[in-house]
């Protein structure tokens, strides 16, 4: 049975897309099949960061039944496989988001994670993707206010009976003397946090490489971290409050 886990979070530039990346590739190393979806439909960086700029099949093309499922999914050197959306303004405005249910449904079985890059934000886009994950994994950033947004995005889960699987921190600092503690955290959001992802030179050079941190840096501190959270995906599923 395919499990599907939406990455979501209440605060934009919180660092998503980078961590359904790497996640991804994290869980293809442990020899998953997994299937990575940009469903960012106004804002899609996925296929961006992987050297996609301008891809033929898009999510965008397979929601209006110009492509099929097949015909819209990338096999990167890294071994990840996406379904991207398209950069276009035009295509975007095309794309009925209420079609996007149906690209569950025919994703389900293909393999066994499908891991979902979800728009900022508690918007339409974000109910219909929760709506259709299994699991919901949130992101924040150490600062009160994405804290504070995380913690809208827990209980719209809930709403629609998505597992929160965990809590990802993401973009902190060593010491992180200004920053939010993780217990207080933990204490607002009540789940328990399952990875702290530093802040880490490393990405901006995968960027360049147009590749994931854990691909090309795998023995690095940050590959540990999504490492640790695809092997907690594979022998949990899902967790309750704290």
């Amino acid at each position: 049975m395919t499990r599907f886990i939406a990455l979501v979070s209440g605060k934009g530039g919180v660092g998503k897309t980078t961590i359904a990346l790497n996640l991804g590739h994290a869980l293809h190393r442990l020899g998953k099949q997994v299937i990575l979806v940009d469903a960012n439909l106004a804002t899609p960086n996925l296929g961006l960061q992987l050297g996609l700029l301008n891809p033929e099949g898009t999510l965008n093309k397979f929601l209006r039944k110009e492509k099929g499922l097949h015909e819209v999914i990338y096999r990167h050197e890294s071994g990840i496989a996406l379904v991207p959306s398209s950069l276009n303004l035009v295509e975007y405005q095309k794309t009925n988001p209420q079609k996007l249910t149906e690209l569950f449904e025919h994703l389900d079985e293909m393999s066994e994670f499908v891991v979902v890059d979800a728009p900022s934000g508690l918007g339409y886009e974000v109910n219909q993707i929760l709506k259709n994950s299994d699991e919901t994994l949130i992101i924040i950033n150490p600062t009160l206010s994405s804290v504070m947004d995380a913690l809208k995005t827990v209980q719209l889960a809930h709403m629609h009976n998505s597992i929160v699987a965990g809590i990802i921190l993401n973009m902190t600092h060593f010491g992180g003397w200004n920053e939010l503690k993780q217990e207080k955290k933990k204490k607002i959001i009540g789940y328990p946090i399952i990875a702290n992802i530093r802040y880490d030179g490393k990405f901006r050079k995968a960027l360049l490489k147009q590749a994931p941190v854990h691909y090309l840096y795998p023995r690095s501190r940050t590959a540990r971290e999504f490492k640790n959270v695809a092997k907690h995906l594979c022998l949990h599923q899902g967790l309750g409050p704290s």
